[in-house]
């Protein structure tokens, strides 16, 4: 006796799809498509966005289902994912705005950053060491920081959304700031314009 697709548990829909089953990748869509683009839709506020965002998570899962190899719930890894497409969203478009004035107004401390033009020239090296940074964290970790830092969720909301303790994101956002100063480190302004940067998001904690 077949037993249904749409009664099989996450694990057994996984692995129905890495044999390649279509019917199991649709099952897999009509399950999660519409929490997924609730969730992008209320992150990005477009509509549009969200969809081509939930579209492509789906497309991506479909093209790497035989190397999908899960340490969470189907469901946690799936919202982990939307999560980075909505961070590097943010990263296109909001990181900028939100943080570009307050860390503008850092810097009109540092004697070193004369110029507007020069300002330009740093703060484009420094959010490209940053998104290098992020895009090489563990995947929860850079989860976490981009709720906090793209989203602008509260430590609580985080801990909530993504199901883990308080310490848990307390613990990833100190390891993130971490890997950030290293990096900071090794670029010639970084020990100048790092530490403001660093500092700005610290008194968001």
């Amino acid at each position: 006796m077949t037993i249904p697709i749409i009664t099989l548990t996450d694990p057994e829909l996984l692995a129905q799809i890495q044999s390649g089953d279509e019917d199991g990748f649709r099952a897999l869509f009509d399950r999660y498509w519409h929490l997924l683009w609730r969730l992008a839709m209320k992150k990005t506020g477009d509509e549009g966005e969200a969809e081509d965002m939930v579209q492509e998570l789906f497309i991506e899962i479909w093209q790497r289902r035989q190397s999908l190899l899960l340490t969470t719930p189907l469901r946690t890894y799936l919202i982990s994912c939307l999560y980075l497409k909505i961070f590097k969203y943010f990263r296109k478009k909001g990181f900028r705005e939100r943080h570009y004035e307050n860390f503008k107004r850092f810097v009109q401390q540092a004697p070193a950053v004369e110029t507007t033009v020069e300002f330009e020239n740093e703060y484009g090296k420094l959010q490209d060491i940053i998104a290098q940074t992020v895009s090489m964290m563990p995947q929860q970790m850079k989860t976490v920081f981009s709720l906090k830092h793209y989203g602008g969720y509260t430590t609580a909301d985080i801990a909530e959304e993504l199901n883990i303790s308080t310490e848990t994101v307390k613990t990833h956002l100190k390891h993130a700031m971490s890997r950030l100063r290293k990096a900071g480190a090794e670029y010639p302004a970084g020990a100048l314009l790092l530490p403001l940067f660093l500092q700005m998001l610290d008194c968001s904690y």
